[in-house]
């Protein structure tokens, strides 16, 4: 079976971050409230009633148990979330003397309930940080320092994790958080409709660089094929595409990039970035062919419906991995035309922390360690109870459980947005997912090119007037020249005279002091 590759809609299209979401320093203060990391394994055996029994065989009830503490976010069902934990609890009451206890919240309040939490009295232990400015939230003291407690046992999680994205995760050499299991490189390619490619008679080589021109005479063979459809529309409504091998820091308005996968040192100006005045120029000359959706700056439908749909032959995307599409039901081919790469901010848009407030901190990190290392724990995390929620398949992976959709699930995480849960690979395979999925990311990532920024997210907060009005340039321009919409060179000019005035050279100048910083601190 040969490996495909997919957008992520679940990691990037059902999570909606603003620009302000995403944006951490590179740097900040030692907060130094590191635990004494003392040994937190309980020497307690579970006993048949489903309670602890103790050494000196006393009967201790579960509800004794210290609580700890979790908040995360999810849009799939948990209703059923009391049962599932009642299992985990079984399994934490033997390992670590210690129950958990999850609060769920909707993702569109998920940021708000977290300030919250955090300067609360002990409201949350365990949290999912998710695009929260990790250096400012240390920095403040409202993360626990888990430098020591991870020092003591390391390979538990370099099992699953590279270490360079355990190390984005600090903050003055001092560890914050813990980076989920998920994708930590995407590539850049095309999606191509399938019935189309096959009845033209392309063969689509998987294990190919396409080049443009190649994807330009697709194109044009289709356009000329069925003058009917649309050329190539955007990646996601009238964003054409996100992003090619240039470096944001995190800042998905781009004001200020690094080129070459962020390895020059040096932050410019998006409009002075070479490859992104390429790329317009060539969609522009696209573009005069009738080769792209010609109203595709007011487009709200997406190429993963129009595609399918017979709509339109193909769309960029800058946000692919390897999942799903090698099934046989596939709708569209995927031609990679830049290989993954690892951008800086790859690893603390989405990982678990500590409240520096939590009552139990030793066991919260024991807590938060089963959550990454049991598989158990995962496979009930992810998908529910078996039997109940979900089910083995004949090939060795998890479907709903027989009668249940994921409609009228009472626990579906898994299925709808696993990318919410601390390890997303220590866990059955998805019926949905390619054969091997977890070794075929793990290689993938591993293989990936990584930013030479890795770990540096930029925080805006010394700068915020000039950065605001930079995002109200960007939004009118950036998406717009990429599709070649407009003419190229002339509103450049008027991009780029634009965010001068708005403070361009400002935020660069701010984006610059901190990457110096983090650079001189590697």
């Amino acid at each position: 079976m040969k490996l495909r590759m997919k957008k992520v809609i679940a990691l990037l299209g059902a999570m909606t971050l603003t620009a302000s979401l995403l944006l951490s320093g590179c740097g900040g203060s030692d907060n130094g409230t590191a635990g004494n990391a003392e040994n937190t394994d309980s020497a307690a055996n579970n006993g048949s009633d489903g309670q602890v029994k103790e050494a000196d065989d006393n009967t201790v009830n579960m509800d004794d148990l210290p609580v700890i503490k979790m908040a995360t976010m999810t849009g799939a069902n948990y209703d059923d979330t009391d049962a599932v934990e009642a299992e985990i609890n079984k399994i934490l009451a033997e390992k670590v003397g210690a129950v958990l206890d999850i609060t769920w919240s909707g993702m569109g309040t998920y940021k708000q309930q977290v300030n919250l939490m955090l300067t609360g009295d002990g409201e949350v232990d365990i949290v999912m940080l998710s695009g929260v400015p990790l250096a400012t939230y240390a920095g403040n003291g409202m993360l626990l320092d888990l430098t020591d407690y991870y020092d003591q046992d390391p390979d538990s999680f370099l099992e699953w994790l590279d270490v360079s994205y355990i190390d984005s995760c600090r903050v003055n050499g001092r560890l914050y958080a813990i980076p989920e299991v998920i994708n930590f490189s995407n590539e850049i390619l095309v999606h191509a409709n399938k019935a189309m490619m096959d009845d033209m008679g392309i063969e689509a080589d998987d294990s190919k660089i396409w080049t443009m021109d190649e994807i330009h005479d697709l194109v044009k063979q289709a356009v000329d094929t069925y003058p009917d459809i649309y050329g190539v529309v955007p990646q996601s409504g009238s964003q054409f595409l996100a992003q090619i091998n240039y470096d944001n820091l995190g800042d998905t308005s781009f004001v200020g990039v690094i080129e070459d996968h962020g390895t020059t040192g040096k932050v410019i100006s998006v409009t002075e970035c070479e490859e992104y005045i390429e790329f317009s120029r060539t969609m522009r000359k696209w573009y005069q062919e009738g080769l792209i959706m010609q109203d595709c700056m007011s487009n709200t439908e997406a190429w993963s419906s129009m595609i399918p749909a017979g709509k339109a032959f193909c769309a960029f995307d800058a946000g692919a991995y390897p999942d799903n599409a090698s099934t046989e039901d596939t709708t569209y081919y995927n031609l990679t035309i830049h290989p993954n790469w690892s951008a800086a901010n790859c690893a603390v848009r989405l990982d678990y922390g500590i409240a520096a407030n939590s009552k139990n901190p030793d066991l919260a990190f024991a807590v938060l360690k089963e959550l990454y290392t049991n598989t158990d724990i995962c496979n009930l995390l992810a998908y529910g109870i078996e039997g109940t929620h979900y089910q083995i398949t004949d090939e060795g992976k998890a479907a709903p459980a027989e009668g249940i959709t994921l409609e009228n699930s009472g626990y579906s995480c898994g299925f709808i947005n696993v990318w919410v849960l601390p390890n997303t690979l220590n866990i059955h395979t998805s019926y949905t997912s390619a054969d091997g999925f977890a070794d075929l990311l793990r290689s993938y990532d591993a293989n990936a090119i990584k930013s030479g920024a890795l770990g540096c997210v930029f925080d805006s907060t010394n700068v915020t007037n000039e950065y605001t009005a930079c995002v109200n340039v960007f939004e009118k321009y950036y998406y717009a020249i990429m599709s070649g919409s407009m003419d190229t060179e002339s509103t450049l000019e008027t991009f780029k005279a634009e965010l001068k005035a708005a403070g361009e050279d400002v935020v660069i100048a701010e984006k610059q002091t901190q990457l110096d910083a983090f650079l001189a601190d590697k």
